[in-house]
Protein backbone atom coordinates (compact mmCIF):
# COMPACT_ATOMS: atom_id res chain seq x y z
CA UNK A 1 0.00 0.00 0.00
CA UNK A 2 1.42 3.37 -1.06
CA UNK A 3 1.62 5.90 1.76
CA UNK A 4 0.25 9.41 1.12
CA UNK A 5 2.75 12.09 0.19
CA UNK A 6 4.26 13.75 3.30
CA UNK A 7 2.88 10.89 5.41
CA UNK A 8 5.43 11.16 8.23
CA UNK A 9 5.10 14.93 8.47
CA UNK A 10 1.33 14.50 8.75
CA UNK A 11 1.79 11.91 11.51
CA UNK A 12 4.02 14.24 13.54
CA UNK A 13 1.68 17.21 13.27
CA UNK A 14 -1.48 15.23 13.98
CA UNK A 15 0.18 13.49 16.96
CA UNK A 16 1.23 16.83 18.43
CA UNK A 17 -2.16 18.47 18.05
CA UNK A 18 -3.88 15.34 19.42
CA UNK A 19 -1.78 15.61 22.58
CA UNK A 20 -2.85 19.25 22.76
CA UNK A 21 -6.42 17.92 22.68
CA UNK A 22 -5.70 15.96 25.88
CA UNK A 23 -4.55 19.19 27.51
CA UNK A 24 -7.75 20.97 26.43
CA UNK A 25 -9.88 18.04 27.62
CA UNK A 26 -8.47 18.41 31.11
CA UNK A 27 -8.50 22.19 31.27
CA UNK A 28 -11.92 23.10 29.88
CA UNK A 29 -14.22 21.16 32.28
CA UNK A 30 -11.75 21.49 35.17
CA UNK A 31 -11.67 25.28 34.90
CA UNK A 32 -15.46 25.45 34.56
CA UNK A 33 -16.15 23.25 37.58
CA UNK A 34 -13.45 24.94 39.68
CA UNK A 35 -15.10 28.31 39.09
CA UNK A 36 -18.50 26.77 39.89
CA UNK A 37 -17.10 25.48 43.20
CA UNK A 38 -16.10 29.08 43.99
CA UNK A 39 -19.77 30.09 43.65
CA UNK A 40 -19.34 31.92 40.34
CA UNK A 41 -22.51 32.41 38.23
CA UNK A 42 -23.06 30.72 34.85
CA UNK A 43 -22.79 34.09 33.09
CA UNK A 44 -19.33 34.80 34.52
CA UNK A 45 -18.21 31.21 33.94
CA UNK A 46 -19.30 31.65 30.33
CA UNK A 47 -17.26 34.86 30.11
CA UNK A 48 -14.22 33.05 31.51
CA UNK A 49 -14.68 30.24 28.99
CA UNK A 50 -14.80 32.82 26.19
CA UNK A 51 -11.28 34.05 27.06
CA UNK A 52 -9.82 31.30 24.89
CA UNK A 53 -11.86 32.50 21.93
CA UNK A 54 -11.02 36.14 22.63
CA UNK A 55 -7.31 35.38 22.66
CA UNK A 56 -7.62 33.53 19.35
CA UNK A 57 -9.48 36.47 17.82
CA UNK A 58 -6.71 38.78 18.99
CA UNK A 59 -3.86 36.49 17.87
CA UNK A 60 -5.01 35.42 14.41
CA UNK A 61 -4.90 38.85 12.69
CA UNK A 62 -1.23 39.18 13.71
CA UNK A 63 -0.16 35.58 13.09
CA UNK A 64 0.52 35.96 9.33
CA UNK A 65 2.76 38.98 10.03
CA UNK A 66 4.55 37.12 12.83
CA UNK A 67 5.17 34.19 10.48
CA UNK A 68 6.53 36.62 7.87
CA UNK A 69 8.89 38.28 10.32
CA UNK A 70 10.09 35.45 12.55
CA UNK A 71 9.23 32.25 10.65
CA UNK A 72 6.83 29.46 11.50
CA UNK A 73 9.12 27.49 13.82
CA UNK A 74 10.20 30.32 16.20
CA UNK A 75 6.54 31.30 16.66
CA UNK A 76 5.65 27.66 17.32
CA UNK A 77 8.47 27.09 19.82
CA UNK A 78 7.72 30.20 21.87
CA UNK A 79 4.09 29.06 22.09
CA UNK A 80 5.14 25.55 23.14
CA UNK A 81 7.11 27.07 26.05
CA UNK A 82 4.42 29.56 27.15
CA UNK A 83 1.55 27.02 27.19
CA UNK A 84 2.69 24.79 30.13
CA UNK A 85 3.99 27.78 32.12
CA UNK A 86 0.61 29.54 31.92
CA UNK A 87 -1.25 26.36 32.92
CA UNK A 88 1.06 25.92 35.94
CA UNK A 89 0.24 29.47 37.02
CA UNK A 90 -3.52 28.73 37.36
CA UNK A 91 -3.31 26.93 40.74
CA UNK A 92 -0.81 29.53 41.99
CA UNK A 93 -3.25 32.42 41.50
CA UNK A 94 -6.66 31.42 42.86
CA UNK A 95 -8.30 34.66 41.81
CA UNK A 96 -11.04 35.17 39.21
CA UNK A 97 -9.37 38.14 37.52
CA UNK A 98 -6.00 36.39 37.38
CA UNK A 99 -7.70 33.40 35.77
CA UNK A 100 -9.19 35.61 33.07
CA UNK A 101 -5.69 36.84 32.20
CA UNK A 102 -4.06 33.39 32.39
CA UNK A 103 -6.74 31.76 30.26
CA UNK A 104 -6.21 34.53 27.72
CA UNK A 105 -2.46 33.77 27.64
CA UNK A 106 -3.14 30.03 27.35
CA UNK A 107 -5.43 30.82 24.43
CA UNK A 108 -2.74 32.88 22.65
CA UNK A 109 -0.20 30.06 22.85
CA UNK A 110 -2.72 27.36 21.92
CA UNK A 111 -3.98 29.38 18.93
CA UNK A 112 -0.51 29.69 17.43
CA UNK A 113 0.10 25.94 17.80
CA UNK A 114 -3.34 25.15 16.41
CA UNK A 115 -3.26 27.43 13.36
CA UNK A 116 0.27 26.47 12.33
CA UNK A 117 -0.58 22.78 12.69
CA UNK A 118 -3.64 23.17 10.47
CA UNK A 119 -1.68 25.09 7.84
CA UNK A 120 0.81 22.22 7.71
CA UNK A 121 -1.94 19.58 7.56
CA UNK A 122 -3.73 21.36 4.70
CA UNK A 123 -0.41 21.89 2.91
CA UNK A 124 0.66 18.26 3.24
CA UNK A 125 -2.78 16.88 2.21
CA UNK A 126 -3.85 16.41 -1.41
CA UNK A 127 -7.28 17.33 -2.80
CA UNK A 128 -8.15 13.70 -3.56
CA UNK A 129 -7.94 12.70 0.13
CA UNK A 130 -8.15 16.05 1.93
CA UNK A 131 -11.56 15.39 3.50
CA UNK A 132 -10.45 12.07 4.96
CA UNK A 133 -7.13 13.41 6.27
CA UNK A 134 -8.84 16.36 7.96
CA UNK A 135 -11.46 13.97 9.38
CA UNK A 136 -8.68 11.78 10.82
CA UNK A 137 -7.05 14.89 12.29
CA UNK A 138 -10.27 16.14 13.92
CA UNK A 139 -11.15 12.65 15.18
CA UNK A 140 -7.76 12.16 16.83
CA UNK A 141 -8.00 15.66 18.28
CA UNK A 142 -11.36 14.65 19.76
CA UNK A 143 -9.90 11.37 21.04
CA UNK A 144 -7.28 13.41 22.85
CA UNK A 145 -10.04 15.60 24.29
CA UNK A 146 -11.94 12.51 25.51
CA UNK A 147 -8.84 11.16 27.24
CA UNK A 148 -8.34 14.56 28.85
CA UNK A 149 -11.93 14.66 30.13
CA UNK A 150 -11.59 11.14 31.56
CA UNK A 151 -8.32 12.07 33.28
CA UNK A 152 -9.98 15.18 34.70
CA UNK A 153 -12.97 13.21 36.01
CA UNK A 154 -10.65 11.26 38.32
CA UNK A 155 -9.09 14.38 39.80
CA UNK A 156 -10.49 16.74 42.42
CA UNK A 157 -11.23 20.41 41.88
CA UNK A 158 -9.89 21.06 45.39
CA UNK A 159 -6.37 19.67 44.82
CA UNK A 160 -5.52 21.29 41.45
CA UNK A 161 -3.80 18.03 40.48
CA UNK A 162 -5.49 18.14 37.09
CA UNK A 163 -3.69 21.38 36.22
CA UNK A 164 -0.30 19.85 37.04
CA UNK A 165 -1.07 16.83 34.85
CA UNK A 166 -2.24 19.17 32.10
CA UNK A 167 0.97 21.22 32.28
CA UNK A 168 3.10 18.07 32.08
CA UNK A 169 1.21 16.93 28.99
CA UNK A 170 1.61 20.39 27.45
CA UNK A 171 5.37 19.83 27.65
CA UNK A 172 4.96 16.46 25.90
CA UNK A 173 3.15 18.24 23.02
CA UNK A 174 6.47 19.79 22.03
CA UNK A 175 8.14 16.40 21.42
CA UNK A 176 6.73 15.72 17.91
CA UNK A 177 6.41 19.42 16.97
CA UNK A 178 9.69 20.95 18.13
CA UNK A 179 11.75 19.62 15.20
CA UNK A 180 9.28 20.63 12.47
CA UNK A 181 10.70 22.78 9.67
CA UNK A 182 9.30 25.84 7.91
CA UNK A 183 7.33 25.19 4.74
CA UNK A 184 8.93 27.18 1.95
CA UNK A 185 7.12 29.87 -0.06
CA UNK A 186 4.82 30.83 2.78
CA UNK A 187 5.43 34.55 3.09
CA UNK A 188 1.89 35.82 3.30
CA UNK A 189 0.47 38.75 1.31
CA UNK A 190 0.27 42.01 3.26
CA UNK A 191 -2.96 43.86 4.06
CA UNK A 192 -5.29 40.92 3.48
CA UNK A 193 -8.51 41.67 5.39
CA UNK A 194 -10.27 38.82 7.18
CA UNK A 195 -13.58 40.41 6.24
CA UNK A 196 -12.67 40.11 2.56
CA UNK A 197 -12.58 36.36 3.14
CA UNK A 198 -16.01 36.65 4.78
CA UNK A 199 -17.45 38.47 1.75
CA UNK A 200 -15.82 36.11 -0.77
CA UNK A 201 -16.46 32.87 1.17
CA UNK A 202 -19.41 33.51 3.53
CA UNK A 203 -20.49 29.88 3.80
CA UNK A 204 -16.97 28.72 4.60
CA UNK A 205 -16.34 31.37 7.26
CA UNK A 206 -19.90 31.00 8.58
CA UNK A 207 -19.35 27.29 9.19
CA UNK A 208 -16.27 28.20 11.21
CA UNK A 209 -18.24 30.71 13.31
CA UNK A 210 -21.00 28.17 13.89
CA UNK A 211 -18.56 25.49 15.01
CA UNK A 212 -16.89 27.90 17.43
CA UNK A 213 -20.21 29.04 18.90
CA UNK A 214 -21.61 25.53 19.42
CA UNK A 215 -18.33 23.99 20.55
CA UNK A 216 -17.45 26.60 23.18
CA UNK A 217 -21.00 26.95 24.52
CA UNK A 218 -21.71 23.21 24.69
CA UNK A 219 -18.34 22.04 26.02
CA UNK A 220 -17.99 24.98 28.41
CA UNK A 221 -21.50 24.93 29.92
CA UNK A 222 -22.62 21.30 29.55
CA UNK A 223 -21.24 20.33 32.99
CA UNK A 224 -23.26 23.17 34.55
CA UNK A 225 -26.41 22.14 32.64
CA UNK A 226 -25.90 18.48 33.63
CA UNK A 227 -25.45 19.01 37.39
CA UNK A 228 -29.19 19.03 38.34
CA UNK A 229 -29.73 15.80 36.37
CA UNK A 230 -26.79 14.05 38.08
CA UNK A 231 -27.45 14.88 41.75
CA UNK A 232 -24.87 17.71 41.69
CA UNK A 233 -22.06 15.16 41.12
CA UNK A 234 -19.18 17.21 39.69
CA UNK A 235 -17.22 14.21 38.38
CA UNK A 236 -20.28 12.74 36.63
CA UNK A 237 -21.14 16.16 35.18
CA UNK A 238 -17.63 16.54 33.75
CA UNK A 239 -17.87 13.10 32.10
CA UNK A 240 -20.87 14.22 30.03
CA UNK A 241 -18.40 16.25 27.96
CA UNK A 242 -16.78 12.94 26.98
CA UNK A 243 -19.97 11.94 25.13
CA UNK A 244 -19.79 15.15 23.14
CA UNK A 245 -16.18 14.37 22.33
CA UNK A 246 -17.05 10.78 21.35
CA UNK A 247 -19.32 12.17 18.63
CA UNK A 248 -16.53 14.55 17.63
CA UNK A 249 -14.23 11.52 17.38
CA UNK A 250 -16.39 9.15 15.35
CA UNK A 251 -18.80 11.09 13.12
CA UNK A 252 -16.17 13.27 11.38
CA UNK A 253 -14.71 10.12 9.80
CA UNK A 254 -18.04 9.55 8.05
CA UNK A 255 -18.45 13.25 7.25
CA UNK A 256 -14.93 13.46 5.80
CA UNK A 257 -15.59 10.45 3.58
CA UNK A 258 -18.87 12.01 2.39
CA UNK A 259 -17.11 15.36 1.80
CA UNK A 260 -14.75 13.71 -0.71
CA UNK A 261 -17.74 12.31 -2.66
CA UNK A 262 -20.70 14.69 -2.35
CA UNK A 263 -21.54 18.41 -2.38
CA UNK A 264 -20.18 19.94 0.81
CA UNK A 265 -22.79 22.71 0.99
CA UNK A 266 -25.66 20.21 0.93
CA UNK A 267 -23.90 18.26 3.68
CA UNK A 268 -23.67 21.47 5.72
CA UNK A 269 -27.43 22.02 5.40
CA UNK A 270 -28.05 18.46 6.60
CA UNK A 271 -25.76 18.93 9.60
CA UNK A 272 -27.52 22.16 10.55
CA UNK A 273 -30.94 20.46 10.48
CA UNK A 274 -29.60 17.69 12.75
CA UNK A 275 -28.07 20.25 15.13
CA UNK A 276 -31.37 22.15 15.44
CA UNK A 277 -33.32 18.97 16.17
CA UNK A 278 -30.83 17.68 18.74
CA UNK A 279 -30.54 20.99 20.59
CA UNK A 280 -34.30 21.35 21.01
CA UNK A 281 -34.54 17.75 22.27
CA UNK A 282 -31.70 17.88 24.82
CA UNK A 283 -33.61 19.71 27.61
CA UNK A 284 -36.62 17.42 27.12
CA UNK A 285 -34.87 14.04 27.23
CA UNK A 286 -31.63 14.66 29.15
CA UNK A 287 -32.98 12.77 32.17
CA UNK A 288 -32.99 9.52 30.13
CA UNK A 289 -29.41 8.11 30.22
CA UNK A 290 -29.37 6.33 26.85
CA UNK A 291 -31.14 9.15 25.01
CA UNK A 292 -28.79 11.63 26.71
CA UNK A 293 -25.75 9.76 25.38
CA UNK A 294 -27.21 9.61 21.86
CA UNK A 295 -28.09 13.31 21.77
CA UNK A 296 -24.67 14.40 23.06
CA UNK A 297 -22.96 12.05 20.59
CA UNK A 298 -24.89 13.62 17.69
CA UNK A 299 -24.31 17.17 18.93
CA UNK A 300 -20.57 16.60 19.18
CA UNK A 301 -20.48 14.98 15.75
CA UNK A 302 -22.36 17.69 13.88
CA UNK A 303 -20.43 20.44 15.67
CA UNK A 304 -17.12 18.98 14.52
CA UNK A 305 -18.73 18.29 11.14
CA UNK A 306 -19.02 22.04 10.51
CA UNK A 307 -15.30 22.24 11.12
CA UNK A 308 -14.37 19.29 8.88
CA UNK A 309 -16.42 20.60 5.97
CA UNK A 310 -15.18 24.16 6.39
CA UNK A 311 -11.51 23.20 6.65
CA UNK A 312 -11.81 20.86 3.65
CA UNK A 313 -13.37 23.64 1.56
CA UNK A 314 -10.63 26.00 2.76
CA UNK A 315 -7.83 23.70 1.58
CA UNK A 316 -9.47 23.24 -1.81
CA UNK A 317 -10.14 26.94 -2.36
CA UNK A 318 -6.87 28.50 -1.12
CA UNK A 319 -3.31 27.41 -1.93
CA UNK A 320 0.26 28.53 -1.30
CA UNK A 321 0.90 31.99 0.13
CA UNK A 322 -2.75 32.93 0.70
CA UNK A 323 -3.39 29.77 2.77
CA UNK A 324 -1.81 31.22 5.94
CA UNK A 325 -4.12 34.26 5.86
CA UNK A 326 -7.14 32.15 4.86
CA UNK A 327 -6.54 29.64 7.68
CA UNK A 328 -5.97 32.46 10.17
CA UNK A 329 -9.22 34.05 8.97
CA UNK A 330 -11.02 30.73 9.41
CA UNK A 331 -9.80 30.48 13.01
CA UNK A 332 -10.60 34.18 13.59
CA UNK A 333 -14.29 33.68 12.81
CA UNK A 334 -14.31 30.44 14.79
CA UNK A 335 -12.89 32.42 17.70
CA UNK A 336 -15.61 35.06 17.37
CA UNK A 337 -18.10 32.23 17.77
CA UNK A 338 -16.21 30.97 20.82
CA UNK A 339 -16.25 34.46 22.35
CA UNK A 340 -19.97 34.97 21.82
CA UNK A 341 -21.20 31.44 22.58
CA UNK A 342 -20.49 30.83 26.29
CA UNK A 343 -21.57 34.23 27.69
CA UNK A 344 -24.70 34.37 25.50
CA UNK A 345 -25.82 30.85 26.42
CA UNK A 346 -24.71 31.31 30.04
CA UNK A 347 -26.78 34.51 30.27
CA UNK A 348 -29.75 32.74 28.68
CA UNK A 349 -29.48 30.02 31.35
CA UNK A 350 -29.43 32.64 34.12
CA UNK A 351 -32.47 34.44 32.66
CA UNK A 352 -34.64 31.57 31.39
CA UNK A 353 -33.47 28.54 33.35
CA UNK A 354 -31.36 25.47 32.71
CA UNK A 355 -33.31 24.41 29.59
CA UNK A 356 -32.06 27.50 27.75
CA UNK A 357 -28.76 25.64 27.32
CA UNK A 358 -30.24 23.65 24.43
CA UNK A 359 -33.05 25.88 23.26
CA UNK A 360 -30.94 29.05 22.92
CA UNK A 361 -28.33 27.19 20.86
CA UNK A 362 -31.16 25.72 18.78
CA UNK A 363 -32.46 29.21 17.96
CA UNK A 364 -28.96 30.35 16.96
CA UNK A 365 -28.61 27.28 14.71
CA UNK A 366 -31.94 28.11 13.09
CA UNK A 367 -30.73 31.65 12.39
CA UNK A 368 -27.52 30.26 10.87
CA UNK A 369 -29.56 28.04 8.55
CA UNK A 370 -31.59 31.06 7.41
CA UNK A 371 -28.43 33.09 6.72
CA UNK A 372 -26.91 30.09 4.94
CA UNK A 373 -29.87 29.84 2.56
CA UNK A 374 -29.85 33.61 1.95
CA UNK A 375 -26.12 33.82 1.13
CA UNK A 376 -26.28 30.68 -0.99
CA UNK A 377 -29.11 32.16 -3.03
CA UNK A 378 -27.08 35.35 -3.58
CA UNK A 379 -24.04 33.33 -4.71
CA UNK A 380 -26.15 31.32 -7.17
CA UNK A 381 -27.60 34.55 -8.64
CA UNK A 382 -24.13 36.03 -9.05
Amino acid sequence: MKLPKNFFNLVRVILGISLAGVVAGINLPLSTLTLKSWGITSSVIGMAASMMGLSAAVATPFLPRMVNRFGQIPVLRISLVVLPLAILALPLYQNLYAWFILRFIIGLAATNIWVLSEIWINSFAEDKNRGRIIAIYTSLLSLGFILGVLIMSFTSVETFGGFYISAALAIVVSVPLWSMKDIGDFETPKNVSFFKFLSSSPILMGSSWMMGFLYAASAGLLPIFALPYLNEDYSAASRTVAWLATGELMLPLLIGWLADKYDKRNLMILLTFIAILVLFLIPVFFHLPLVRILLLFLLGGVTMGFYVLGLTMLGEQFKGQILVSANASFIFFLSIGEIIGPPVIGRAMDLFGNAAFGWAMGVISLLFLSVFYFTRALIIRK
